[in-house]
Formats: C-alpha cells, sequence, structure tokens
C-alpha cells in the first residue's frame, strides 16, 4: 500500500478520537487547542525583501510547520498556503536567503520550494539542520508533534517518491546516510530510514553505535533483522534493557520481549518472568505464549 495511503488511514483513524499531540518525550497528551506555539516564536523579516516580508512574517506568527493536511473541524492549513503564496511569489533567490533564516519553519518552507531546483543547496541545509538541536512545532492533519527541521523535508521527500523507487533512489540513499551519520538522529527519522532497507556492511560500526552506545531501537531493530547472528549478546542485552526500564513510555515492549525471546537462551529467563508478571497482558498473545513455551516457560509452572 502506499506510505500516503496508509498515513491517511492513520489520520483518519485519529480524527475518530480528536487532535492530540504526539510527542515521545512528554508524559501527558495535550490537546492541540492547548499546544502554544507562539511563545517561542523568532522574527527574522528585516533583510527580508518587501514584498514576501508579510508572508514571511505570517509563516513566523504561526510558527507551525503545516503539511496540505486538514485537522478536524478546520477548512484551511493557513501555514501551508502561506508557504504556496511564498513558493508562487518569490525568486529562487529570494527563497535561498531564507534557508538561513532564524525562524526555521521558514527555512524549511524555503528548502521544500528549491528542493528540486537547487539538490546539491537543498541537501546542504538539510544536513545543517541534521546538526541543530532545536525543533520546530509541526502540525500534519490532526498529527501534532516536535522535531528536528530535516524530518519534514525527509517526509516530503520519501512521499514523494513511488514505492518502487524507494530502495534504488540515489538521493534518498544520500540522505539516508547524512542521517544515519548524524551526531544524534531521531528515532522517528531512523525508524524511516531503516526501513524494508539494508545498507552496505560498512555502514555496521555506525549502525553498532547508534544501537549500543546511544540505544536507539530503529537501530537495534535494524542489526536484529539482519545481522541477529553477529550481535547475539549485545542484542540480547539491549531487549533485556528495553521490557525492564520503566521510564521508557512510547516502546513497543511486546516486540521487544518477542524479540529476546527468539534466542530462546536460558539465560533470559529471570527477565523475562519479571516482565510478565508486571504485563500480564503480554502473554495472552499467541505467538508470545508459544514463544514461552519455546523458552521452557509454562503457565501455572512458572507464572
Amino acid at each position: 500500500m502506499n506510505r500516503i495511503k496508509v498515513i491517511m488511514i492513520a489520520v483518519a483513524a485519529i480524527f475518530m478520537y480528536g487532535c492530540k499531540k504526539d510527542n515521545s518525550k512528554a508524559e501527558s497528551i495535550n490537546l492541540v487547542e492547548d499546544f502554544d506555539v507562539t511563545k517561542d516564536a523568532v522574527f527574522d523579516t528585516i533583510a527580508v525583501p518587501q514584498h514576501i516580508r508579510k508572508i514571511v512574517k505570517d509563516i513566523s506568527g504561526i510558527n507551525v510547520y503545516e503539511t496540505s493536511a486538514l485537522a478536524k473541524g478546520t477548512i484551511v492549513s493557513e501555514n501551508f498556503e502561506n508557504f504556496k503564496k511564498l513558493k508562487e511569489i518569490a525568486s529562487d533567490d529570494e527563497l535561498v536567503s531564507l534557508l538561513n533564516n532564524k525562524n526555521k519553519v521558514v527555512a524549511v518552507y524555503a528548502t521544500i520550494a528549491l528542493w528540486k531546483k537547487k539538490p546539491e543547496l537543498t541537501d546542504q541545509i538539510f544536513q545543517q539542520f541534521l546538526q541543530l538541536k532545536t525543533q520546530i512545532h509541526t502540525r500534519n492533519g490532526c498529527i501534532v508533534d516536535d522535531q528536528n527541521p530535516a524530518e519534514p523535508l525527509y517526509i516530503q521527500y520519501i512521499n514523494a517518491l513511488d514505492d518502487k523507487d524507494v530502495i534504488h533512489d540515489a538521493r534518498l540513499k544520500k540522505l539516508d546516510s547524512l542521517i544515519i551519520f548524524s551526531p544524534n538522529p531521531s528515532e522517528s527519522l531512523l525508524t524511516e530510514v531503516f526501513r524494508y532497507k539494508l545498507y552496505p556492511k560498512q555502514y555496521n560500526k555506525q549502525i553498532e553505535k547508534l544501537a549500543f552506545t546511544t540505544h536507539k531501537i530503529p537501530a537495534i531493530n535494524y542489526l536484529n533483522r539482519w545481522y541477529k547472528g553477529d550481535y547475539t549478546n549485545l542484542l540480547q542485552k539491549e531487549f533485556s534493557s528495553i521490557i525492564t526500564n520503566d521510564t521508557l513510555m512510547d516502546v513497543n515492549k511486546q516486540k521487544a520481549l518477542a524479540d529476546l525471546l527468539s534466542f530462546r537462551n536460558p539465560a533470559n529467563k529471570k527477565v523475562i518472568l519479571d516482565y510478565i508478571k508486571k504485563d500480564s497482558l503480554s502473554v495472552k498473545e499467541h505467538e508470545i505464549l508459544i514463544e514461552l513455551e519455546n523458552n521452557g516457560i509454562f503457565p501455572g509452572q512458572d507464572y
């Protein structure tokens, strides 16, 4: 199924339950209406040409990167409409001058407008965005988040590709490489980067760092999928850590449990039992129940 269709289905499902903020680092989930995005707005318009200054100011004031998808109860995506005006009115040179705008929402929109026209320049900006520790507010329909400025660019690019081109697209490979070798890529970007892809083996040293030094779950899953036999002990250690870490809130611990069970290592029995005693619902999954028995762990006898 096309990725865009999947996203549309997901958004439609969220509509049924109302708009909420998606923030894995937050303990609570806030309604969109409570999400104040203007308090940290930056206005960098002094050097902006007069005929596009108001548009740039409007984008900065809204201070959210918005796609064309509409949130529940809205009839227009304001900043996406501002982006369309900017793209239509501004010259290429004027858009280039906005790439380093202090308001990174403006910079992201300018980069997207130039994405196909000046690939070498925009790829350089993409790399600069990856280095930033700051995030921008984003809204895709009902889905509200805080992201590295490089993330909307990557999603915009990959969604524009046909599914058959994702594996072979040369520019996407370059973007993937920039992400993998960046200092601290986000989990969501890495999830996209490692989805259904196998990279040259010389990437493994860097992916090892992501998996076993910075404990990025998408990198752990990648090595488990493609190089499980090469990292048996390290992977078991990571999966054990995931299921025992009570501070990890937005992580699929049942998947981590299933992955740990797949090693069928008696040494993991205690950590597995400790986990299923806390999460009794996990053992109701048929596949997990089968794997528990394959690990010599039986209901009524061990738990």
